[in-house]
């Protein structure tokens, strides 16, 4: 069984059916015909041990991660964070069962994907959008305890609930931050100064920065979409942060501390700005 979230129009089927032939490991094949998958026993067996000392299976193979019911999934994605007190443990009251699940993101999107391989049941939840959570992780574990009939269900509302309010601490948290470190009374150098195209020491990323009317933007690697606004902050430093829907709106993460939010030109040994 595979069970499909959508928000949006986007052509996912592809994705599902190379997804739900992983389930070719637990016949002992290690690849099927005309997929690109290969290897799959491999991907999907334990490598790395988590949240040790635990009784049971807890551990990440390559790229899935593999946990006996009853425990705690959604370990290898966003929400683990946002929950001071800990990720809520599936499976209560009910036999125990293996699980390999998958979490997966793209700029704007989130995915997850919980297999049970004793049943050969599959939950594949796709999205289009960022969330102040993973939803997908939320909705596919709500969706496992269902066909699980597990009898001791979590309150995944509560625990949406609980994510969201911390996710929503991120920007006036990383705002608050950036002014409190701020040197007050400084001033940029000439903005034209600033303008010009950054690369990186083995020149392969660049950064274009330009002047428009008076206000500095940064391009990564030079794309109009990928264009952002640089605000003086203090000395050669800008910053470039927006508010956290304006950021999710754009593709782009949104968990990252004050630093990451700070552009610092420097002068080299031959006067010229460099970032």
């Amino acid at each position: 069984m595979a069970l499909l979230v959508e928000e949006g129009k986007v052509t996912w089927n592809t994705l599902v059916k190379d997804i739900l032939s992983d389930f070719k490991f637990a016949n002992g094949r290690t690849s099927t015909e005309g997929s690109p998958l290969k290897q799959v026993n491999h991907l999907m067996s334990a490598k790395v041990p988590m949240n040790q000392p635990t009784l049971r299976e807890t551990s990440y193979g390559f790229g899935w991660a593999l946990v006996q019911l009853p425990g705690t999934m959604g370990d290898i994605g966003c929400n683990p964070p946002l929950m001071p007190h800990g990720m809520p443990v599936l499976g209560k009251g009910a036999p125990s069962r293996l699980v390999i699940y998958y979490q997966g993101s793209l700029p704007g999107a989130l995915a997850a994907v919980n297999l049970i391989p004793d049943t050969e049941t599959a939950i594949v939840v796709l999205t289009n959008s960022m969330f102040l959570n993973d939803t997908p992780d939320w909705v596919g574990q709500l969706v496992l305890e269902e066909l699980l009939e597990v009898p001791e269900r979590n309150d995944y509302v509560k625990a949406a609930e609980a994510s969201v309010a911390e996710a929503a601490k991120w920007y006036p948290a990383t705002v608050g931050e950036l002014q409190r470190a701020r040197i007050n009374d400084t001033s940029p150098r000439s903005l034209e100064d600033y303008a010009g195209t950054y690369w990186d020491e083995i020149h392969i990323f660049k950064i274009e920065v330009t002047l428009v009317e008076g206000t500095l933007y940064w391009a990564f690697p030079g794309l109009e979409s990928e264009k952002f606004q640089l605000d003086h902050y203090e000395h050669d430093v800008f910053t470039w942060i927006q508010t956290r829907n304006e950021l999710a709106r754009r593709g782009r993460w949104v968990d990252q501390g004050a630093p990451f939010w700070q552009a610092d030109f420097k002068v080299n040994d031959k006067v010229r700005l460099t970032s």
